[in-house]
């Protein structure tokens, strides 16, 4: 689904219309429109668009089956699930660093060996 389309169906839902949104944003109809029909609308427009129309801005990007599917539970354990991928990669890399400075002081152990030796 086309974003202005999504946009079209926000605004439909809230009962308003894209000139009040366009008002609201400080921008022209012409302008916001021809910026939802393009896709070439910016990022900080899209932040404040959600603001005013009180969404998150990844709704933009949903088709009406993902909202209707998507429950404010399945959200919280995707955060959760996200987070707990996140924390294990976090475990994994700080694992790994922890290897990586045991070999680094053992090579540093070897090489003074080494360099006693030799002398």
């Amino acid at each position: 689904m086309s974003l202005k389309a999504n946009i079209d169906r926000i605004l439909r839902d809230k009962h308003r219309s894209l000139s009040w949104l366009a008002v609201s944003m400080g921008k022209t109809f012409d302008g916001l429109r021809l910026s939802l029909i393009n896709e070439s609308i910016k990022y900080k427009d899209m932040l404040v668009m959600a603001e005013i129309l009180n969404v998150s801005p990844c709704t933009f990007f949903r088709t009406p089956e993902d909202e209707f599917s998507t429950s404010q539970s399945n959200i919280v354990t995707e955060s959760v699930s996200e987070y707990g991928d996140s924390l294990k990669s976090c475990k994994e890399l700080a694992a790994t660093l922890k290897d990586q400075l045991k070999d680094k002081e053992r090579i540093i152990s070897l090489l003074s060996k080494a360099n006693g030796i030799g002398h």
